[in-house]
């Protein structure tokens, strides 16, 4: 580029990209472009960066320059150094990068690699050979393949001693879900237990399928096996891996208690086995009068297009809530009454309820649900809510 591009010039060609891109300081840079600009070989122009919205300096080659730059790649390539693997890492080859590192900055660039949410470049040590990207804001910045083809050449024991020292960042920066992954990697699985099962009410009031995908990892210790089950378990009914909730199920036939039968009412519903839910949740009602029942049979008669008949074991769910003084499953009772007043054509009280249930809603998977059902009747489109 050049100063007759004035708008979205890359954050590249600013003092603080060069910087970043080669590893060194912002004064180190700033020292290096002055002189190139004494020499006559660069120059700058002020330009609307991309991403910031001001103008800032930007710096090209002159044609002094340029022909230096060309006669360096040529020099460079005559000795078999391959220029465009020094500018892109996802073209270098794993096994020279990690050679060219030296013992101590393998361990930096090790560790930057097995995060996967983006930290500060500064909480990390320094490097003297090598660079870890990072962007404007100073945020470590490696792409998934990168990172996984560099770990591809590196013992699995010592990957684990980085995810184990990974756990232990997000120790202080409160992300349990994390936290989770980097102990489960680590083979901490007595900690990932523990975590699972102390943060359960956070995890399950948050369930996708990344969560579930690393609760599927954990080797379960025995002490923590039914916990660790009806947790997976209901992770697996709200991504709709039947499968895995029927062989929670299996396991937790083990321990006393109706969590299995649960299970696999609420698996019959997703499966379309609405008539064996609703006899099986139908018993469990009978017997207990739970609101776990109630809910399951309220689902089930919903389905039927039983709307009244849904109703009535709705508000029995919800006085067995409320007599529990666990109001966990509030927003899914209120959910359903905004459908069965859609289902009666009630626009107005529809909307009522998916507000309340919006309130009080904790999971990210209902809330996304009740505000595109939201959105959806405001506009005049069609609302599912089974």
């Amino acid at each position: 580029m050049n100063p007759n591009e004035i708008f979205n010039v890359p954050f590249d060609l600013t003092q603080d990209g060069i910087a970043s891109i080669l590893g060194i300081s912002r004064a180190h840079a700033s020292l290096e472009l002055k002189k190139l600009k004494e020499d006559g070989k660069a120059d700058d122009w002020l330009a609307h960066i991309k991403g910031i919205g001001s103008k800032r300096k930007a710096y090209y080659l002159l044609p002094e320059g340029f022909t230096e730059a060309e006669q360096l790649k040529k020099r460079f390539e005559s000795s078999g150094v391959i220029i465009d693997a020094l500018l892109d890492m996802k073209r270098c080859d794993p096994d020279v990068m990690w050679e060219s590192l030296s013992t101590k900055d393998r361990e930096t660039f090790g560790l930057a690699c097995v995060f996967r949410v983006s930290i500060p470049r500064k909480t990390l040590p320094d490097t003297n050979t090598g660079v870890i990207p990072s962007d404007f804001f100073g945020m470590i910045s490696i792409s998934d393949n990168v990172r996984e083809k560099y770990l591809s050449v590196v013992d699995p024991k010592k990957v684990a001693t980085w995810h184990s020292r990974a756990a232990d960042w997000w120790m202080d920066y409160d992300d349990d879900q994390e936290r989770l992954f980097h102990l489960v990697k680590a083979g901490r699985n007595t900690e990932a237990c523990k975590l699972l099962v102390k943060r359960s009410e956070e995890f399950l009031g948050n369930p996708n399928e990344d969560l579930f995908a690393i609760v599927k990892e954990i080797i379960v210790i025995p002490k923590y096996t039914e916990s660790v089950y009806s947790i997976r378990s209901r992770l697996a009914i709200d991504c709709n891996d039947v499968k895995d909730a029927l062989d929670c199920a299996k396991i937790l036939d083990e321990f006393e208690g109706d969590e299995p039968a649960f299970i696999r009412a609420e698996a019959d519903i997703i499966s379309g086995k609405t008539d064996k839910a609703l006899a099986v949740a139908s018993k469990m009602f009978e017997d207990k009068g739970s609101a776990r029942s109630a809910l399951i049979v309220a689902k089930c008669l919903f389905i039927m297009n039983r709307w009244d008949d849904a109703d009535a074991f709705l508000d029995s769910a919800y006085k067995a809530i409320t007599a529990d003084g666990n109001v966990t499953r509030v927003d899914e009772i209120l959910f359903l009454r905004a459908g069965i007043a859609y289902r009666k054509g009630k626009k107005d009280e529809t909307l009522s309820y998916l507000n309340k249930a919006s309130s009080v809603c904790k999971k990210d998977i209902l809330k996304e649900r009740i505000a595109t059902a939201i959105s959806n009747i405001k506009e005049g489109k069609e609302v599912r809510f089974n």
